[in-house]
């Protein structure tokens, strides 16, 4: 007969099982909806999806419910709840989806879940590059000005070239997260040929700003030896900040944008037309608790600017109001700055790299709760010793720190 503890094991790794194949497969949909390949997902296998992951996320908290803490259990409660709400109110699923992909992660190897994201979007995105240029499927390509400058983008197999670069950014994200601190100088360099090739073909600023960052703060790190740099204290006061900062500069500036100002102009032409539009949506929708039932997703309200009938709201902390409304843009915050906590009381100090610059790209990106994006939320509530504990932690007398070495 089975012992309690044995069917118990079983269970989890059962469960977890689950979870990571239901999590390839939703991955592989939502990602292929980012090309220009044709694929609808049928109801019923969509619908199969999610009865997996509600049954991963409910037996998952059940079993590890005791190690669950008040506040990660309070922000999952309503995140979950808000996605339902926005399901059964407005048919929109992509909250309640995100919700229980973060709630069935619990105690999942977080290792495993960022090997079949890059694996899975490495592929993706290799195959719509590769039919793209041979005419299987389109290459979309758009003409675009810049001041005086004027520059055709291609967005090489996805819907569009931002889109393009953003998925290449997400995917190095992952990897250099994955790889963690066997990070060697070649993949730094390697990235950031990559990264001067893909603008040259998609002219995406914003997202080679959030490259460029990142690479820089990871050479940084290295060159330090991954040196704990920060109290505790100040590190405890960024996670909490980080997010709201972000969201406040980019609403300040879409609240105080007038087209009688010339710095507004400056600043608006700067971030690809985001202060104008989102300008326009603000005497659409305004910032409601809940949002607005009657958002646009793709814009299909002429709100006058330069004469655009396409409207799309860029920023994800813009977006998110209008659609979604300041709670749920709360419990996101909440979210992240929970994360942050889990980062800084397991000493992953390095992570935060990652989980900050995708933050600050939201200022002018809007892929938070896209799956085929963003799977930081998932650090909630994984098991993220699993990809720290890969090698042996480093000591200040490493060989990978040039600070390091001259103490």
């Amino acid at each position: 007969m089975t012992s309690p503890g044995a069917a118990k094991k079983d269970g989890r790794i059962l469960s977890e099982a689950l979870y990571l194949a239901g999590f390839a497969c939703l991955l592989v949909f939502f990602y292929l909806q980012t090309t220009t390949f044709t694929m609808d997902v049928p109801g019923p296998v969509y619908s199969l999806l999610r009865g997996v992951l509600c049954f991963c996320a409910f037996y998952r908290i059940s079993i590890y419910r005791d190690e669950i803490g008040p506040a990660t259990g309070a922000v999952l409660a309503a995140f979950m709840g808000l996605g339902v709400f926005f399901l059964i109110a407005r048919g929109d699923t992509m909250v309640l989806d995100i919700a229980l992909l973060t709630a069935g992660a619990y105690k999942v190897s977080f290792r495993r879940i960022l090997t079949i994201y890059v694996f899975t979007a490495a592929f993706i995105s290799l195959l719509a590059l590769l039919c793209s240029q041979t005419g299987i499927i389109p290459d979309y390509t758009f003409l675009t000005n810049y001041g005086a400058d004027e520059s055709v983008r291609h967005s090489l197999g996805i819907i569009y070239p931002t889109d393009c670069f953003a998925h290449v950014f997400y995917i190095a994200a992952a990897y250099f997260l994955l790889r963690w601190k066997r990070v060697t100088w070649y993949e730094i360099a390697g990235a950031a040929v990559v990264f001067a090739v893909l603008f040259f073909f998609t002219s995406a600023r914003a997202d080679l700003g959030s490259a460029v960052l990142m690479l820089i703060l990871i050479a940084a790190a290295k060159i330090s030896g991954y040196r704990d740099l920060l109290p505790k204290v100040l590190k405890k006061v960024f996670v909490w900040v980080l997010m709201p900062v972000c969201a406040a500069v980019i609403m300040v500036l879409t609240y105080l944008y007038s087209e009688s100002s010339p710095l507004m102009l400056k600043l608006d032409a700067m971030t690809s037309y985001r202060l104008s539009l989102g300008k326009t949506g603000l005497g659409l929708y305004g910032f409601k608790l809940l949002g607005a039932p009657n958002f646009a997703e793709n814009g299909n309200a002429n709100g006058g600017v330069r004469n655009y009938t396409y409207i799309f709201y860029d920023s994800a902390y813009i977006k998110y109001l209008f659609k979604y409304g300041i709670v749920l843009l709360a419990v996101l915050f909440i979210i992240y700055a929970l994360i942050g906590l889990r980062l800084i009381s397991s000493k992953m100090f390095y992570a935060m790299i990652f989980v900050g610059v995708i933050a600050a790209s939201f200022i002018i990106e809007h892929h938070m709760l896209e799956l085929s994006y963003n799977i930081t939320f998932l650090m909630l509530t994984a098991d993220i010793s699993t990809i720290s504990h890969q090698v042996p932690l480093l000591n200040n007398n490493n060989k990978n720190g040039i600070m390091a070495k001259a103490i």
